[in-house]
C-alpha cells in the first residue's frame, strides 16, 4: 500500500467491538471530518454494556446489548466480520484466524482484556453480564441456607491484577440490600476480602471513607490489604496466616493482556506503548483500553485512550485535532442500592483534583451514565431517546 499523504482518506482498521472500539469511531468521525475511511473488525453480533452487569440482579438497567452492525453504521465505519490474528506492520495488514488480510494505514488495536479465574473455591469468578444468573443462585442458595438455620458467608474477593475494583463493592452493597429484603439480614453474611490498601483507593481518601462508611452501615465486613492465596475448610487463606470464613466466594477476575502476534507487548501480555497509545516502535498501530498497558482497566479510560489515538492519527495526516490531557481523568459512578456516588479524580500528572471528588448527590460528568465516555455516552444516549420517540403507541 502507498504511503499516507496530507488529507489523503486514510484507510483506519479498528481491531474490536467494545468501548474503546466504538469512541474510536466516533473521535475519528468527529475529528477527521471525512478525511478517512473506518473499518471495525470484529467477530461479535452485539455491543455489551457489561458496566450494567453488577446491578441487572437487583434494579433495573438501561439498555445493554445494542445491534453492533447498527451502532457501526451511525458511527460511519463499515463493519468486517472477523477477529485478529496477529498483526504484520510491515505489510500494514491484520490478519484473522482464517488467514485473511485486511490492508491498513494506520490501526488501533481495542479487543480488550482476557479475564481469568484467581481462585478455585465455592462461587464463581464474576466477569459480566453472563455471570449475572449465577450470582444469583448463589445469593438464593445463602438465602436458603440461612432460612434452615445454617451457615451462610458470601464473600466478595478482589484480587492483585484486577483492573477495575467498583464491580466488588458494588455487588457487596446491593447483595446485602438483597438478602435483607428476602429476610436473610441475620443469617447471611457479606464480606469484601480486597487486595487494596484501602477500598476505592485509587481515587483517592474522599472515596474510600465513602465506601468504608456505607459498607459498615450496611453491615458488610471489609477486610483490606489481604491476598489470597486460596480457600479451604470453609474459610479464605489469606496471606501471610489469616483466615476469613466463606461458604460463597465471588471473585472478580484478573486481567491479562491479549497477546498480539506481532507487536510489542509488556510481560503480562499487554501490548506495550507510549502516553498517547502509539505502539513502541510502531508509527502507525495504536492501542486503546484493555488490551493496552495502563493498570486501571475502565471502560471511560478506554474511551479517552480511544480519543486520544484519534487524534494522533488526524495530527499525523495533517488534519487538526484537539489537543488532549496526556494524563487521564478517572470517572467512576459507584451504584450502592442507597443512592449513587460519582466519583472523580485526576490521575498522576493531573492538575486540580489529585486528591478526588464525590458526591452523592450532583452528577459531575453529563450525561450521568456509568461510563463517561465523550463520544460514546451521549451517542447512546442519543439513540435511546430516538428509540423511546419511534416507539408506536397503540390505542
Amino acid at each position: 500500500m502507498s504511503s499516507v499523504h496530507k488529507h489523503s482518506q486514510a484507510r483506519v482498521v479498528i481491531a474490536g467491538a467494545g468501548f474503546a472500539a466504538l469512541e474510536a469511531a466516533l473521535a475519528l468521525r468527529a475529528f477527521a471530518d471525512g478525511a478517512v475511511h473506518t473499518y471495525l473488525l470484529s467477530s461479535q453480533t452485539d455491543f455489551v454494556f457489561t458496566p450494567a452487569s453488577t446491578r441487572q440482579l437487583f434494579a433495573s438497567v438501561p439498555r445493554t446489548h445494542w445491534p453492533l452492525h447498527e451502532l457501526a453504521e451511525r458511527a460511519g465505519a463499515a463493519l468486517v466480520p472477523g477477529s485478529l490474528e496477529r498483526i504484520e506492520p510491515n505489510s500494514r495488514q491484520m490478519i484473522t484466524p482464517e488467514g485473511h488480510a485486511i490492508e491498513y494505514d494506520y490501526a488501533i488495536i481495542a479487543i480488550g482484556g482476557c479475564p481469568e479465574p484467581w481462585l478455585e473455591a465455592p462461587g464463581l469468578t464474576f466477569s459480566g453480564t453472563d455471570d449475572v444468573q449465577a450470582m444469583g443462585s448463589e445469593l438464593d442458595g445463602a438465602i436458603a441456607r440461612a432460612a434452615a438455620g445454617q451457615q451462610a458467608r458470601v464473600v466478595f474477593v478482589v484480587p492483585p491484577g484486577v483492573g477495575w475494583v467498583i464491580p466488588a463493592y458494588e455487588l457487596a452493597l446491593m447483595a446485602r440490600r438483597y438478602l435483607n429484603e428476602h429476610d436473610a439480614a441475620v443469617g447471611a453474611q457479606i464480606a469484601v476480602v480486597t487486595s487494596e490498601d484501602a477500598p476505592l483507593g485509587v481515587f483517592g481518601a474522599g472515596a474510600s471513607q465513602t465506601v468504608s462508611v456505607a459498607l459498615a452501615d450496611a453491615g458488610v465486613e471489609l477486610h483490606t490489604g489481604a491476598i489470597v492465596r486460596g480457600w479451604s475448610d470453609g474459610a479464605l487463606e489469606i496471606v501471610p496466616d489469616r483466615r476469613v470464613p466463606a461458604d460463597v466466594v465471588i471473585s472478580l477476575p484478573t486481567i491479562r493482556g491479549p497477546r498480539v502476534r506481532g507487536l510489542p507487548r509488556t510481560p503480562m501480555g499487554f501490548v506495550d506503548a507510549d502516553t498517547d497509545g502509539r505502539v513502541r516502535g510502531e508509527q502507525r498501530v495504536f492501542v486503546a483500553g484493555d488490551a493496552g498497558p495502563f493498570p486501571v482497566k475502565q471502560a471511560g479510560l478506554a474511551c479517552q485512550q480511544a480519543d486520544r489515538a484519534a487524534a494522533a492519527i488526524c495530527r499525523d495526516l495533517g488534519l487538526s485535532a484537539p489537543t488532549l490531557p496526556e494524563w487521564p481523568v478517572l470517572r467512576g459512578l459507584l451504584w450502592s442500592g442507597d443512592g449513587d456516588h460519582f466519583l472523580r479524580r485526576d490521575l498522576p500528572g493531573g492538575r486540580d483534583e489529585s486528591l478526588g471528588t464525590v458526591s452523592v448527590t450532583n452528577a459531575l460528568w453529563w450525561p450521568p451514565g456509568k461510563v463517561a465516555g465523550r463520544f460514546l455516552t451521549p451517542f447512546l444516549h442519543e439513540i435511546e431517546a430516538l428509540e423511546l420517540v419511534d416507539v408506536p403507541v397503540h390505542h
